[in-house]
């Protein structure tokens, strides 16, 4: 999918989690842009079940989908950044990473990301490329919206919760992703940053 109207926006449809898709969609955005020296890993799923009731290929799938994933693209991008003595990744965990009931695949899968995005940095920052991590808290998607029609109770009682009292947006999310991404993070890297209004604080 390509835009007439914006002709720096290419929209590539690739299954993340198969590695021989997502290199050839990266050599399709460096065939066109050039080499790519920003990836932002954002691919996520849920398969939930409790620890005891989890089947094996729902756990395979979230950790390939939201963890493999996310490794595949730094090294698909790897070469590009170290040869130009720059790079940007951004790893979208969620508070989730902690720990969370009925969700063992999606907690594993969202921590591991920050352990990734630590060893890039460390093994990065002589090539000045920097990772960091983003963990949104509760945003207002489709899937919150789902959630808050058909349990709306539940939907206030979690929010009550958040010490911002609302759901966070798509673009508080952005912003802080724009921000890793931009020359003004070259010394940010190896963090963890929650975008969450307050809810990791653990203050009601």
């Amino acid at each position: 999918m390509e835009s007439t109207r914006h002709p720096n926006l290419l929209g590539i449809e690739c299954d993340v989690a198969d590695a021989d898709a997502l290199i050839a969609a990266v050599a399709r955005v460096t065939a066109r842009f050039g080499p790519s020296t920003v990836g932002v890993a954002n691919a996520g799923i849920q398969r939930d079940a409790r620890v005891g009731h989890m089947r094996a290929a729902d756990w395979d799938e979230v950790i390939r989908v939201d963890l493999t994933a996310g490794f595949r693209l730094t090294q698909a991008l790897w070469a590009a950044m170290s040869s130009a003595g720059t790079g940007r990744m951004v790893y979208l965990s969620s508070v989730a990473k902690d720990g969370n009931f009925g969700q063992a695949n999606y907690a594993a899968a969202k921590a591991g990301l920050v352990g990734l995005a630590r060893t890039v940095a460390i093994e990065g920052g002589p090539a000045g490329i920097t990772a960091n991590v983003v963990c949104p808290g509760v945003i207002d998607t489709p899937g919150t919206a789902e959630f808050k029609q058909r349990a709306p109770a539940a939907y206030e009682r979690f929010i009550s919760g958040v010490p911002a009292r609302r759901a966070g947006t798509p673009t508080d999310v952005a912003g802080v992703i724009d921000f890793l991404c931009s020359p003004a993070a070259a010394y940010v890297s190896g963090q963890t940053i929650y975008v969450d209004g307050g809810l990791s604080c653990g203050h009601n």
